[in-house]
């Protein structure tokens, strides 16, 4: 009884102590659900129809697309431009997949493994059409052989065994290309929905190609907006408020965007690195003169790292960099043969070059060759075969015979200057070249390889002669030390700690040889702030942490060789630009148009070309080949302008139009001549490509339609 009393006595705390556990409890659930809730949204890297996109998911489509470049492409590396295309295009397939497949499910479409593996079986995809999957003899897609490779990686799978990295890749694009054969016949049973909702008529039909096949040949005279002084117009806030308004959804901004002012300084070389250069391109330029033979000259180059590889074969011009063909042949420029050209600065590629000209012969531009490899059991014997197949080659033996007794197909095939001048070769592949342009039509030959192997080559045609060269170069690009890059952060270091406002950083710039430069409309897409290099983590910065006038810290940047400090001037949220941002550009709208007006009211006297040309400031000039079709562009005024191809297609021959208002200004033409082009009125063909024109047009207004309404959320670039 004693306990419960106590218990009654205490009761209020009691409650209140176990009310205080259960709120704890509580809050220590929510806030582990607010953790992951965080958690989940840095993993995120974009949202589509409210579904967020995983940094997982994204990354697996990106490795795939990697592999799609590897195997499909034949490309193994990527500049940081290719890779962000890739990138880019990894994100738009799946955007676009997730699009189509949301409509096609509440349409009831589908693409059945069915269908799949038929369109499997016949190649009917040029994702298929690669070499692994390709028959040797046709180089075209071959089910046999996509099923021979598919079994024997299952062998190796089920068998426990280390499957091949290259075996790995070749699945992985395999079940890459199956994924997107799926989603692209999806969008095509999509697409083929909406052409049938799209039609087009004969009188459609007939007009388009009357549009495209009367041409008409003009004297067009234009007047350009310069002709009209500044001051002789004049625009109000009134009146750009008011176009504003009207034009209001022009100015609809679907993504948000950083605007920022920033100073960006670019490290080049300094005169001292300039003077060292200088000084060993000399250097080299003395060895490469002294260098004996080919040998000694590709070694000159091999020591100082060229960036113009040596191959000690004969290249067309056309296959050496532009400056160094342009001192081949031709005027008091060119470089004899054994002659060494003095080193060089080339501006456009920042490089300086010295080069020796070792050979200039005329040669076959193609060779028509067979080959036979002779094996043996050893050096000896290999070399007893080699003589015996050469004795007897000579001798009239058939080529493909004697080879097939050595288990060889013997088969002749061509080879092409072009096919090997672009690549560096070593010195067996560049002795195989070097022998085959060097033998004669008819010739047998033994070629013996610095690894012990044997070669019987024997040529039966040969094609275009052609003058070759073969020139040791050392072409090397002029880069900053490191000092210089030193001394310039320093520098720009100094300079940011000393002004740490972009107020103070503009009102200082110039003296300090700085440029401030604003840059608009940054979405968090753009991959190079300003067209710079690996700037992302200034993206990050402006997107995640900048508010108004914060300036940023120092990023190095660019490939190296940039320095950039940015601050976030303004904040663009989705919905429409502000007034205020969009004044100035309706302003000079609104500029151009009086200029029209006024133009177009001072001559609207005008009735003839003898008279338009007489006008102050008029351009002359003679315009062919001008179609309804197409707007004609107008060089005086720099516009493509659709008023003048209507104007002259419908003006007859001889006679005037004008004045004719424009895009960038006003004209006056007189038709000289009109013709009809060689092509036949198809009215089925015409029928087609209307509807198809339409088609597309209807169909990319679609997927617009529905990337806006999907509220796609891009935010990769706190990943990627």
């Amino acid at each position: 009884m004693a306990v419960l009393q106590k218990i009654r006595n205490r009761g209020v705390l009691l409650v209140s102590a176990i009310a205080i556990a259960l709120f704890l409890f509580v809050i220590g659930d929510l806030l582990r659900g607010g953790e992951g809730l965080i958690n989940q949204s840095k993993q995120t890297v974009g949202e589509i129809n409210g579904s967020k996109v995983s940094i997982q998911d994204y990354q697996t489509l990106f490795e795939e697309f990697q592999v799609w470049q590897e195997i499909a492409q034949q490309k193994t590396s990527s500049s940081e431009d290719e890779n962000n295309q890739l990138k880019d295009m990894a994100w738009q397939t799946y955007v676009q997949n997730q699009l189509i497949e949301a409509e096609c499910e509440k349409l009831g479409l589908s693409v059945t493994d069915e269908e799949v593996a038929d369109m499997i079986r016949l190649g009917a995809s040029q994702l298929l059409q690669v070499p692994v999957f390709a028959n040797q003899q046709t180089g075209r897609f071959d089910y046999a052989q996509l099923q021979m490779f598919l079994s024997e990686y299952k062998k190796l799978k089920d068998g426990g065994e280390q499957v091949p990295e290259a075996y790995e890749k070749i699945y992985k694009y395999y079940m890459f290309a199956q994924k997107q054969m799926r989603s692209q016949a999806l969008a095509g049973k999509y697409q083929a929905l909406l052409a049938g909702c799209v039609m087009s008529n004969p009188v459609e039909a007939k007009m388009g190609f009357d549009a495209r096949s009367t041409e008409s040949e003009v004297l067009l005279v234009s007047l350009p907006l310069s002709t009209v002084a500044d001051d002789k117009v004049s625009v109000s806030d009134d009146e750009v408020k008011a176009k504003y308004t009207a034009d209001k959804e022009k100015y609809r901004q679907w993504v948000e965007t950083r605007d920022v002012k920033m100073i960006d300084v670019a490290v080049t070389a300094s005169e001292a690195d300039r003077k060292a250069m200088e000084d060993n391109m000399q250097e080299i330029y003395t060895a490469l003169a002294a260098a004996q033979g080919t040998t000694d000259a590709g070694n000159v180059v091999r020591q100082n790292s060229s960036l113009y590889p040596y191959s000690d074969t004969k290249k067309q011009k056309e296959a050496f960099p532009q400056m160094i063909a342009s001192h081949l042949e031709g005027d008091s420029t060119a470089v004899a043969v054994g002659q060494t050209m003095k080193p060089t600065y080339d501006a456009m590629s920042n490089t300086y070059y010295t080069f020796k000209v070792l050979a200039k012969v005329t040669e076959p531009d193609s060779v028509l060759f067979r080959q036979l490899a002779v094996i043996g059991k050893d050096e000896k014997d290999a070399d007893t075969k080699a003589d015996s197949i050469v004795g007897a080659l000579t001798n009239g033996a058939d080529f493909k015979a004697l080879a097939k007794k050595y288990n060889q197909q013997g088969d002749s095939a061509w080879i092409a200057t072009a096919q090997y001048q672009q690549a560096a070769l070593d010195a067996d592949n560049a002795s195989f070249v070097n022998t085959l342009y060097a033998m004669q039509k008819g010739e047998v030959r033994k070629l013996k390889f610095t690894n012990g192997n044997t070669v019987i080559l024997k040529v039966e045609d040969q094609r275009h002669p052609v003058t070759k060269y073969n020139v040791a170069a050392v072409v090397k690009e002029l880069r900053f030390s490191d000092d210089t890059y030193s001394t310039a952060y320093n520098k720009f270091s100094s300079f940011v700690a000393a002004n740490p406002t972009m107020e103070q950083m503009e009102a200082n710039a110039e003296k300090n040889g700085y440029t401030v430069r604003p840059v608009n409309d940054i979405p968090s897409s753009q991959h190079n702030i300003a067209g710079i290099h690996n700037t992302r983590e200034a993206v990050k910065w402006l997107y995640d942490e900048a508010k108004p006038g914060s300036v940023s810290q120092l990023y190095e940047c660019g490939d190296n060789d940039h320095l950039l400090v940015l601050s976030l001037t303004g904040i663009n949220k989705e919905g429409y630009t502000s007034l205020e941002k969009a004044a100035e550009g309706i302003k000079q709208q609104l500029i151009n148009e009086k200029k029209i007006e006024k133009l177009l009211a001072d001559n609207k006297g005008v009735n003839s070309i003898a008279a338009a040309q007489k006008i102050q400031g008029a351009v002359v000039d003679t315009v062919s080949h001008i179609t309804f079709a197409n707007p004609t562009f107008v060089s005086a005024t720099m516009a493509s302008e659709p008023a003048v191809s209507s104007a002259a297609s419908k003006t007859q021959k001889g006679q005037f139009a004008g004045p004719i208002k424009g895009n960038n200004g006003v004209y006056m033409l007189q038709v000289l001549d009109k013709k009809t082009t060689d092509a036949k009125y198809d009215e089925k063909a015409e029928l087609a490509q209307a509807a198809n024109t339409n088609f597309r047009y209807v169909s990319q207004s679609l997927l617009n339609d529905l990337y806006m309404k999907a509220n796609v959320k891009d935010a990769r670039y706190k990943f990627f």
